[in-house]
């Protein structure tokens, strides 16, 4: 499924379909793409999902599943997608694109103005790129088909490939391949006079208002009520199922689907051998509970071992989450069982205040209100004439990181690469990235947010880094490979700017998580449910890595073989350091940063590999 087009440098020029065949790669189950041609602008799409029309005013593509689609015909007296979205820009120009909720890349060619405008939905959970070529402005939902136009072809952005050594994703607006940028959720591009303009057009504001408790859990529930009940419109309840891995949120939905429809609802649910990892207990726990047509299937290294492959050529940017294995397989079983719309729970844990890390930056922000003079002149000298051991131990590692400012704290535990494994990488590839690679994203972030509240910092970093770049990629992107639609309620704009007029307390009261949710939904979810640990699609690959021969083929072979690309990144030795280190270790933290490495070296040799299209 793709979308991409052409706007020409020279407006006297006529596109010409053979201009942009190069551009329509991609995998080879999408099909033959559709053209249009309208003066120097040229836009195809390929696959079942992205659309094509013309009006005698505009020429629109687009990739979009609105929730709000049947209210926006209602208001343009139009029926199909493309002509909505046609009528509500020669009604409202570009700000139409704040009325669509749900997911959506959208490129509209003015016939009248020849401006092209792209556009793509407030969270990310479809993507445009873009990039300035030689024959002019080059647009595609695949970063790859952009990459035979482009001045750099086939050529890496180095600071992006370091963005993901310690991410394990490429975050906005950057993209993996030089010359190749993403259009950032809540943004949209504009040319005008043959040059792209970028502006935001939504954003997160955290605007704490003064409401009650009680008022403000019951408004929650109406509104992620309506707001599931728009992502069941326009399916039959028995094509419509929920992801379930038995935590809060994917119950929440679940629990709400059930209440809306009084149906059984499929649910479908991924467990593992490993009991570390497998939370199947909880799942079912919620099927017995709401009454649902529970499908579990527990996967086996052979299983996720073979899905590899599809992962590598479906993320045609490097990709080092290792839950979309399971989302994947997850995915797959809904469509075996006849489901082509899953809804999902995610979002929920960045706007009702759901991670562990939210109430564990707050233990360390205590540390700031002893008074400065205690700490410096007197606590932490102190610390310091003892060894690092013990009690006196933990109290120095608790100062340390306690005394490290926002939002370099909230990640002190991560950006590996960036931290304590710098060390591993070669000298000259660090000669080449940008200064103050990758904090300088997430300070933009955390400064830029309207947001008084430290909690709404964190919340609105998670909600670009850990949503817009990372979930969102993994649920769709599994999603489409196996053939499904997916909706996610909680990312429904009114329950999203809701949450963010709560005072912060509503969401982490002391180290309780989810203070207002809890209460808001506990008349709904199992008293188990409410009191699990947050666990998700978590995958045992770090265990994989060590104990099962095709893993451990897989990544020595790979990673060890002397035309390895990553090497190129890493220091001599470094490689080999990283696996004697996941061996000695008993916890998943070298086995997750080895499983990152080895999908950044596997997607270089299927997408960058001489003379590979994507």
């Amino acid at each position: 499924m793709i979308l991409g087009g052409l706007v020409l440098a020279d407006p006297s020029r006529r596109m010409e379909p053979g201009v942009m065949r190069a551009m329509t790669g991609g995998p080879a189950h999408a099909g033959e793409p559709t053209w249009v041609g309208c003066g120097p602008f040229g836009v195809f799409v390929r696959g079942s999902g992205p659309v094509l029309s013309e009006t005698p005013a505009v020429v629109v593509a687009a990739h979009a599943d609105l929730v709000n689609l049947t209210e926006l015909q209602d208001l343009t007296g139009e029926e199909g997608l493309p002509g909505v979205i046609a009528r509500l820009y020669e009604r409202d120009g570009v700000e139409a694109m704040r009325r669509l909720r749900g997911g959506f890349a959208v490129a509209l060619w003015d016939r009248a103005t020849r401006r092209l405008l792209l556009a793509v939905d407030q969270f990310g959970i479809r993507r445009l790129y873009y990039a300035s070529t030689a024959m002019g402005l080059a647009f595609a939902s695949r970063a790859s088909a952009l990459t035979p136009l482009s001045p750099a072809r086939h050529g890496v952005d180095v600071s992006s490939a370091y963005y993901y050594l310690n991410l394990g994703f490429v975050p906005a607006p950057r993209s993996i391949f030089a010359g190749v940028a993403r259009l950032a959720p809540g943004h949209r591009l504009m040319t005008r006079n043959g040059q792209a303009e970028v502006s935001r057009y939504w954003d997160l504001t955290y605007t704490e208002r003064s409401a009650s408790a009680a008022e403000s859990a019951e408004t929650t529930v109406r509104l992620a009520s309506a707001a599931v009940g728009l992502a069941l419109e326009g399916a039959s309840a028995k094509t419509t199922g929920a992801f379930l891995s038995g935590g809060t949120d994917s119950s929440t939905v679940l629990g709400l689907m059930r209440r809306l429809t009084g149906e059984r609802v499929p649910a479908f649910s991924i467990g593992f051998e490993d009991e570390r990892y497998d939370e199947l207990k909880y799942a079912e726990l919620a099927a017995r509970h709401f009454d649902a047509a529970h499908y579990v299937h527990v996967v086996t290294a052979e299983e996720a071992l073979a899905a590899l492959p599809a992962l590598v050529e479906g993320y045609d940017e490097p990709f080092g989450n290792d839950s979309a294995i399971g989302t994947l397989l997850c995915a797959r079983l809904a469509r075996s069982c006849g489901v082509t719309r899953l809804l999902a729970g995610d979002g929920g844990d960045e706007i009702f205040g759901g991670n562990q890390r939210y109430a564990t930056d707050r233990i360390f922000a205590r540390y700031q209100r002893v008074p400065a003079l205690f700490r410096r002149g007197l606590l932490e000298p102190a610390l310091r004439l003892f060894p690092e051991v013990g009690l006196v131990g933990k109290a120095q590692r608790y100062v340390r990181r306690a005394s490290i400012p926002n939002p370099r704290r909230f990640y002190s535990y991560e950006f590996f690469f960036a931290q304590e494994g710098h060390s591993f990488l070669a000298p000259e590839f660090i000669r080449t990235l940008e200064a103050d690679a990758p904090w300088a994203l997430v300070e933009e972030h955390y400064h830029r947010v309207a947001a008084s509240a430290e909690l709404n910092r964190l919340l609105y970093l998670d909600m670009k880094l850990a949503i817009g770049d990372n979930d969102l990629l993994k649920v769709t992107g599994t999603a489409d490979l196996a053939g499904v639609a997916v909706r996610f309620p909680f990312l429904d704009l009114p329950m999203v700017e809701f949450t963010t007029t709560w005072p912060a307390r509503f969401k982490v009261r002391g180290t309780e998580k989810r203070y207002l949710f809890k209460r808001a939904f506990r008349p709904l979810l199992p008293a188990a449910t409410l009191a699990k640990r947050k666990h998700g699609f978590g995958v045992p690959t770090s265990s994989w890595l060590k104990t099962h021969a095709g893993f451990v083929a897989l990544a020595r072979d790979t990673l060890l073989a002397p035309d390895c690309r990553v090497r190129t990144y890493m220091r001599s030795g470094a490689l080999e350091q990283l696996f004697a280190l996941h061996k000695q270790d008993e916890t998943p933290f070298y086995g997750s940063i080895l499983w990152s490495v080895l999908m950044l070296e596997l997607w270089h040799r299927r997408h960058l590999s001489a003379g590979a299209s994507a």
